[in-house]
C-alpha cells in the first residue's frame, strides 16, 4: 500500500522554481525529465518510507532523501507523505525549512 503525497505551498514553489531554471538551462525537455525523476523518487518513498534518512536535527519528524541535485524533505503521516521543501543539495537546509 502507497501512501497519499501531499504538498506544502512551498514545496509546489520549488517544484516550478525547479523546472523554470532547468529549462532555462538546459531546454523544457530536460525540465521535464528532470521534473519526473524527482516525482519518482516520491513515488518510490510513497510504497517504501524506510528509504529515507531521518532529518530531525534539521526539524523534528523531518525525513530526507535525494533525488538528483537536490534533496526532499517531508514528514511521514498515517496516510500520507507531507513534502515539506525540495531543495537544492547546496542550499542549507536548516535556513530554508
Amino acid at each position: 500500500m502507497s501512501l497519499r503525497l501531499v504538498y506544502s505551498p512551498a514545496a509546489l514553489a520549488d517544484l516550478d522554481q525547479i523546472w523554470r531554471y532547468s529549462a532555462e538551462s538546459w531546454g523544457e525537455e530536460r525540465a521535464d525529465i528532470y521534473l519526473g525523476a524527482i516525482r519518482d523518487t516520491l513515488l518510490l518513498l510513497s510504497h517504501n518510507p524506510g528509504l529515507a534518512r531521518n532529518a530531525g536535527d534539521i526539524r523534528p519528524g523531518l525525513m530526507k532523501y535525494g533525488a538528483g541535485s537536490h534533496v526532499l524533505y517531508f514528514r511521514v503521516r498515517a496516510d500520507a507523505i507531507v513534502v515539506t521543501r525540495i531543495l537544492h543539495s547546496r542550499m542549507d537546509a536548516g535556513r530554508h525549512l
